[in-house]
């Protein structure tokens, strides 16, 4: 996370556009050099609205030369030439980034530090010449994204649904197939699912950052995202409080700060109104259900497991270090669950209860305590976890009244 916050406050430095109007530069960047060592890695973005164009050279006050390089896999061996110039199609979008194009920066009077601006001057055939700059990331950093992200692509429907709540909905260009909420966000264009990312329509669309859900965005596609040289942030919640703490980084982030910052102070406070309110409630232990077939359930890193705490309730594989992983029916009938929670839609809920029923049954069965939760709010780490772990809470609330209804009889 500190990480990922000075990569914003870089990106305040973020390089200057194009002099022309019909061709600019984005998202220079640079990573820091150790000292003693005089060469540096430069990468950026062209982008071309105009007519066909070269870039022809590249200067910096801060190097004594300035070349570009292609790197090219040949016969599994990476193999690094040096070109005379580039080409700049009308209506392209020429990317230097890692494992491709890049820039050499040659005979450094100093080391790169992170946080330092390096004046570069990129001269073209017919634009002429562009003054922009390279912002130097820490290393093992990801490239920094302009100061206030105009256009944004989220690769999570629970990112998509902080974006909104942080105050910035208006500025998505792009998102999976599986966004949808707010009801605005299916009127948002769609450029794959969690399996697939299509480059040509993300490309198409222009992002300036793609926000991606730390270990959730598969590899490949985190790759395909730095061979396109497109800027990206991780974000990562694995417990309650980071979402509001997320919500509040997108609001620096995109200057919403007016509307994501009450926001997350609202959820804040509906969480610690929960935990105060069931604190004492009579503990019950949980099964959690996520699916079917085969039938998987969460383990106590889960933010499942902090959910049902917070609701004066325990997660009944709590002493399990996997968050999600497969069970057995016949270990959930030895663990004997007080109540079975179904995190599934209506029509998953019912099939799996009538499997659970179709057996002899469970105590929890037997007793009516088995619940359905909307999985959309349970199971999503976006600004709607406070209604859902409210939703749990009242529906675990409504079996222990039910169950002391039934011992005063």
């Amino acid at each position: 996370m500190r990480r990922l916050v000075l990569c914003a406050l870089l990106a305040a430095a973020a390089a200057a556009p194009a002099a022309s109007a019909a061709l600019r530069v984005e998202n220079g960047w640079s990573r820091e050099t150790p000292p003693g060592v005089s060469v540096g890695v430069g990468y950026l973005t062209i982008v071309n609205d105009g007519a066909a164009d070269e870039l022809v050279r590249a200067t910096s006050p801060r190097a004594a030369q300035v070349s570009f390089h292609e790197s090219r896999a040949e016969g599994g061996i990476e193999r690094m030439r040096e070109l005379e110039r580039v080409a700049v199609g009308a209506g392209a979008r020429v990317v230097f980034a890692p494992g491709g194009l890049h820039l050499m920066l040659m005979g450094l009077g100093q080391p790169l530090a992170p946080g330092a601006r390096v004046p570069l001057t990129l001269e073209f055939a017919h634009a002429g010449k562009v003054e922009t700059a390279l912002v130097v990331s820490p290393t093992g950093a990801a490239p920094p994204w302009p100061a206030t992200p105009k256009r944004v692509v989220t690769l999570a429907p629970h990112l998509t649904e902080l974006v909104y709540a942080a105050g910035a909905g208006e500025r998505l260009v792009g998102t999976l197939d599986t966004s949808d909420y707010p009801p605005e966000a299916r009127r948002v264009p769609r450029i794959g699912d969690v399996g697939h990312i299509d480059a040509e329509r993300l490309l198409a669309l222009r992002p300036d950052l793609v926000l991606v859900w730390g270990d959730g965005t598969p590899a490949e596609q985190r790759a395909l995202l730095a061979r396109l040289g497109i800027a990206t942030l991780s974000l990562e919640q694995h417990a309650l409080a980071d979402v509001p703490a997320a919500l509040e980084q997108l609001g620096r982030l995109f200057g919403t700060e007016a509307v994501a910052m009450p926001a997350a102070e609202r959820l804040r406070h509906e969480l610690a109104g929960l935990r105060e309110r069931y604190r004492d409630a009579r503990r019950l232990r949980v099964f959690y259900q996520v699916w079917g077939t085969p039938l998987y359930t969460l383990g106590g890193r889960h933010v499942a497991s902090e959910m049902l705490n917070v609701c004066g309730a325990a997660n009944l594989f709590a002493d399990q270090p996997q968050s999600a992983f497969m069970v057995t029916e016949e270990s959930v009938y030895a663990r004997d669950p007080d109540v079975i929670a179904l995190a599934g839609t209506a029509a998953e809920a019912a099939e799996w209860r009538a499997r659970w029923s179709a057996r002899a049954p469970l105590r929890a069965v037997t007793t009516g305590a088995v619940v359905t939760l909307d999985p959309d709010l349970v199971n999503r780490m976006g600004p709607r976890i406070g209604a859902g772990t409210a939703a749990l809470c009242r529906a675990l609330d409504g079996v222990r009244r039910r169950s002391a209804g039934d011992l005063r009889r």
